[in-house]
């Protein structure tokens, strides 16, 4: 938004949602068996009910929090909690089996759902977030990744539906000049680049390299207080 000199972000609600949705599309094609497994296994359903709850209260104070969005001197700070997040999923990281699973407490699941609510403040990782959640929980790093992304499917449709209503009742969210073709590139990109980082993703948490994405936000959040707050 301020790099690229972006105004009038609440006329672009309509390309935020097709970028979103190509995202999800993406989602859906890297887990796509996975979804289909977890209709059958009333354990997991359960857990991914329960992990949503954290974002219903939200909803209630939605205005004061997107105020941060128009912080961009913050920003360093979130990087920061991100970095510490992902360095304590990283640290505290188990190995378990299929079996113990059925015998998460249900206090499990509602932990990672807040930390899922955490991230939405600007700069804070969705899913590195719920990764580390998840792996403070004693879950293993492979477990909290399916996790964390058969979570982000009704989190991001979630939000698509609320914010598509907004846009339905007359809220400004189509800004001029957009074309039909900016949006089919916002979601191609979205959809194609996702894939991408998912499978890099799934490849960086297979070899327990997760320290990558620790470095990288410290080094983003270094450039955001020199960027933006001093």
């Amino acid at each position: 938004q301020v790099l690229l000199g972006l105004e009038n972000l609440h006329l672009l609600i309509l390309f935020d949602l097709c970028c979103h949705l190509g995202t999800l599309l993406a989602i859906f094609y890297v887990f796509w068996n996975q979804i289909i497994a977890t209709f059958g296994d009333r354990v997991r359903l359960k857990q991914l009910a329960i992990a949503i709850l954290p974002m219903f209260p939200l909803v209630l104070v939605l205005k004061p929090i997107k105020h941060t969005f128009d912080r961009p001197d913050l920003l360093f700070i979130f990087f920061m909690i991100t970095a510490l997040l992902l360095y304590l999923g990283t640290r505290f990281a188990k190995i378990s089996s299929p079996e113990k699973r059925k015998e998460r407490r249900w206090t499990d699941p509602l932990c990672i759902g807040i930390f899922q609510a955490a991230a939405i403040f600007p700069g804070v990782s969705r899913s590195g977030s719920t990764i580390s959640g998840a792996c403070l929980m004693g879950w293993s790093r492979q477990e909290a990744l399916l996790f964390s992304f058969l979570l982000a499917i009704p989190t991001i449709l979630g939000a698509t539906v609320l914010e598509g209503y907004k846009l339905f009742k007359g809220v400004e969210g189509v800004a001029p000049g957009v074309e039909a073709m900016h949006y089919v590139a916002g979601f191609s990109t979205s959809f194609f680049v996702g894939i991408l980082a998912l499978k890099a993703l799934i490849q960086v948490v297979n070899k327990d390299k997760m320290m990558i994405f620790v470095w990288y936000c410290i080094g983003i959040s270094l450039f955001s207080f020199l960027m933006f707050t001093l």
